[in-house]
């Protein structure tokens, strides 16, 4: 489904006045830059991955983790660029219930359907986005992840 990319904006906007605490990962572009930016992962987030990864929203009504709970829990698992990088776009080709990094997400959402229609180089591109971009970790995400991991996030 394709968004219009004003009404992506106002929406990314909101998403950013919405979040706080500020966690630094990536090459330091932060969330609240987000409008500014002219990253090509960017567009291909708003267009293709924006409708069910919210860059922080908690609503009922979500059908996938937010993106920046994703991200937390890939980098955890693939600290390095080039693995993070690789992870993301083999996933997003055919998401594996073998290979599970958010067991909790796949229990409340099922597994991610593959996105056949996103090339390798809109794969890529959104993938270091993603690597690259500080998203804002909303107030109630220490207590989601303690619930769900027994433990603070750090």
């Amino acid at each position: 489904m394709k968004i219009k990319i004003g009404f992506a904006m106002g929406i990314i906007a909101l998403m950013v006045a919405a979040c706080s605490s500020h966690e630094q990962h990536g090459s330091g572009h932060p969330v609240a830059d987000l409008t500014k930016l002219n990253h090509p992962g960017a567009k291909v987030y708003q267009s293709a991955c924006m409708s069910c990864h919210a860059l922080a929203a908690k609503e009922e009504g979500s059908v996938a983790p937010p993106l920046f709970g994703v991200k937390d829990h890939v980098i955890k698992a693939y600290p390095e660029r080039a693995a993070f990088i690789q992870r993301v776009v083999t996933w997003v080709k055919a998401p594996n219930p073998n290979d599970v990094l958010m067991p909790g997400a796949v229990k409340k959402f099922g597994l991610m359907p593959a996105q056949a229609q996103l090339s390798d180089a809109d794969l890529q591109a959104v993938a270091e986005f993603i690597y690259d971009t500080d998203f804002n970790k909303p107030d109630w995400y220490a207590a989601h992840y303690q619930a769900e991991h027994g433990k603070k996030p750090h």
